[in-house]
């Protein structure tokens, strides 16, 4: 059986850190960096076009909007992992610890995050491309790989990582761009 192939991008570079503002946009890098994402795309080829909430997404996926010529589906399982209560100097000092854990460790209210983000992934009819987050790309590598790190890749701003649903599971294809990065 054939699967439903989608892209993971993530957003360009914002013009802040998730430890200096909770919805930061693109800074200039990024407005380039989604601009070449979206010529790399191509012309429309009907695909589904999705993206998180989060205003960095948003951005990003306007350079696609624009050369397709039509609007993204807003999908807020596709945002960043959530920290509700915490101050933005808390976040940034959770995230570095979280970042270097393991998803054995997590409370329930992550996995049933990490488990909302699958089970949308899981049911994509057609092919799609989809802006989200960091940790969301390290969540699906790692679901699709069988590697429980947080953090089993570093992919950079704007890069296409591939993958596909074949009867309900995640499959890596191919990542995209990785560097060392400044997470936000």
């Amino acid at each position: 059986m054939t699967g439903v192939g989608f892209i993971l991008v993530r957003h360009g570079q914002q013009s802040a850190g998730f430890h200096v503002d909770a919805d930061p946009g693109l800074d200039a890098t990024g407005h380039a960096q989604a601009a070449a994402m979206a010529e790399m795309l191509g012309p429309d080829d009907r695909r589904l076009l999705i993206t998180s909430p989060l205003r960095r997404a948003r951005e990003t996926v306007a350079a696609v909007e624009s050369r397709w010529g039509r609007t993204a589906i807003v999908e807020p399982r596709m945002a960043e992992v959530p920290t509700p209560g915490m101050s933005l100097e808390e976040r940034g000092h959770w995230l570095e610890a979280f970042l270097r854990g393991d998803w054995s460790g997590q409370p329930a209210h992550l996995l049933a995050w990490r488990d909302g983000i699958a089970g949308f992934l899981a049911g994509l009819d057609r092919p799609a491309v989809i802006v989200s987050h960091f940790v969301v790309v390290n969540a699906v590598i790692g679901l699709a790989t069988g590697d429980g790190r947080v953090t089993p890749s570093m992919p950079d701003h704007c890069s296409i990582n591939r993958f596909e649903v074949r009867d309900g599971a995640l499959h890596l294809i191919e990542k995209g761009a990785q560097r060392r990065t400044v997470i936000g």
